[in-house]
């Protein structure tokens, strides 16, 4: 077996850089997303499910498939129908 030192840390550097975009990434959509709560958008990031018997208050009068919005911003308490609406909402954004 042989090893080839110079592509072995090739692909460690790429591996870093990779990290290093996703990273980045990461850090612009968190401080937009922190942009649109600071002006009084909810960002629709903490919610409940449906569940019976419910263990949260806020799951009291969910139906199957339902959920409701907790982050709470600007007193958001919006009730999606479905895991697809709550993801366009998220993504509307």
């Amino acid at each position: 077996m042989h090893d080839d030192w110079g592509t072995d840390m090739e692909a460690i550097e790429d591996a870093r850089r990779d990290a290093d975009l996703e990273q980045a990434a990461m850090e612009r959509e968190g401080n937009r997303l922190a942009a649109l709560r600071a002006r009084g958008i909810c960002t629709h990031s903490s919610g409940v499910a449906y569940r019976d018997p419910p263990v949260y208050p806020e799951q009291d009068g969910l139906l199957p498939r339902q959920s409701r919005c907790t982050e709470g911003t600007a007193g958001c308490t919006r009730v999606f129908n479905s895991d697809e609406e709550w993801v366009a909402a998220q993504e509307a954004l």
